[in-house]
């Protein structure tokens, strides 16, 4: 056959790629953790993952990116992606001056926020609005790059962000003692890093001869940008409020060690996000060019849960020795709660292929499914969290539910297409 996917081997770059980025974030939230103990740790745990709630709709775009520039390539419209580039630094620096704007407010107690999280020093959210910034710009450079496949220069990307992150959180929290304001600036420094090298990876589309037409018109944002934006804002809601409630409920020191059982799981199972992120621009070519996607889905999801069984094992049968070399300790207390966390957290990483693959394919029946299950999470959440068996507890009930309603929904929306 002529046309091949090569979904194993683009998602074997990728997986090198993360592995290496999961390596470096080992090692960052280990020494973080280390130098800031459970009470700091558990104020930058939140604070990274506000970054990560604030920046779904540069991410909504940025999958709108993919899908245009992977058409885009699919017709040969180099031109067009160069457009595309100019065009969305644009919209998403003006979205980024907004952030910053908000962000300093949050800072100075408007909205509750502070109050919330229980976390009081200003500081921190204006370093918030400063990562939102540039965090919204390389959004644009790494969508376009895995519109046009360069899943080599994706992963440069990603790693030069993780160990340039590593580094300035030796200079600014151990040489400078900056503490969780430190912590936190390592982000902005290794986002920007990231931006930089983004753009020069992507000289060679402003090589060719800029459009004039229009790329992204309304009928897209409506039509496909905020289906995606729900989606990622849905998928990062059901990653982090765990955390959130944690932080709200429970003390500054229990938050700490659960933002550590935390990040141990997704650590260990978010190694095969590489597949998603490798299906979703094949996918939708194939889809563009109307050829069969069934078969991709199915061998993504079965890379997935192989690759996350590893881990899952992993937690449960050496909790210690993964708490010991990660956080020291000061967090054994966590060594019950790790051996299952893993397991709990499969269903939501399996839920991340599929809710790829139907973006991919424009089938958006998940997302009433999803958003359902973040109002049960956030009720079942709010009534049961006497301790930490609870709360994987609920995590793991919920996003099963979600992934087989997902899966029945996928199928029901298939069936009805080819009628």
């Amino acid at each position: 056959m002529e046309h091949k996917d090569h979904l194993i081997k683009d998602s074997m770059i990728l997986f090198i790629a993360s592995t290496l980025v999961n390596l470096a974030n080992f090692i960052f939230h280990s020494y973080a953790s280390r130098l800031l103990g459970p009470e700091q740790y558990g104020v930058l745990v939140p604070m990274l993952a506000l970054i990560i709630i604030a920046g779904m709709p540069a991410m909504a775009l940025q999958m709108t990116i993919v899908k245009k520039t992977s058409i885009f390539k699919a017709h040969g419209q180099f031109g067009n992606v160069k457009s595309l580039f100019k065009k969305t630094i644009l919209w998403l620096s003006i979205l980024g001056a907004g952030y910053f704007v908000f962000f300093m407010a949050a800072g100075a107690g408007l909205g509750g926020i502070k109050d919330f999280f229980h976390i009081q020093d200003w500081a921190l959210y204006d370093i918030l609005g400063s990562i939102a910034l540039v965090a919204l710009a390389v959004t644009v450079v790494r969508g376009i790059l895995q519109g046009l496949q360069d899943f080599v220069g994706m992963g440069i990307t990603l790693v030069a962000d993780a160990l340039i992150r590593l580094l300035f959180l030796y200079l600014l929290v151990n040489v400078l003692s900056l503490g969780a304001r430190g912590a936190l600036a390592t982000t902005f420094v290794g986002t920007a890093s990231g931006f930089i090298i983004g753009v020069f990876l992507l000289r060679h589309i402003f090589k060719h001869e800029e459009t004039a037409a229009e790329l992204i018109r309304k009928r897209d944002i409506l039509s496909y940008a905020m289906p995606v934006f729900f989606s990622m804002m849905g998928i990062s809601l059901l990653s982090y409020m765990d955390v959130f409630m944690v932080k709200h409920f429970f003390s500054g020191q229990d938050a700490g060690l659960y933002s550590a059982t935390s990040m141990i799981g997704k650590a260990f199972l978010y190694f095969p996000s590489a597949i998603a992120i490798t299906l979703f621009p094949k996918v939708s070519e194939s889809h563009e060019l109307n050829r069969s996607t069934i078969s991709m889905l199915w061998k993504s999801i079965g890379l997935t849960a192989l690759i996350s069984l590893g881990g899952i094992i992993f937690c449960f049968f050496f909790p210690k020795l993964i708490i010991g070399i990660m956080f020291g300790d000061k967090f054994f207390a966590i060594e019950g709660v790790v051996r299952f966390f893993g397991a709990a957290i499969l269903p939501l990483v399996l839920f991340n292929v599929l809710l790829n693959y139907s973006l991919a394919v424009q089938k958006y029946g998940f997302i009433y499914v999803m958003y359902a299950g973040i109002v049960v999470y956030a009720a079942a959440l709010w009534r049961f969290h006497s301790d930490f068996y609870q709360v994987v507890g609920v995590l793991f009930a919920v996003n099963m539910l979600i992934l087989v309603f997902s899966f029945i929904s996928l199928y029901i929306g298939k069936k009805a297409a080819t009628r």
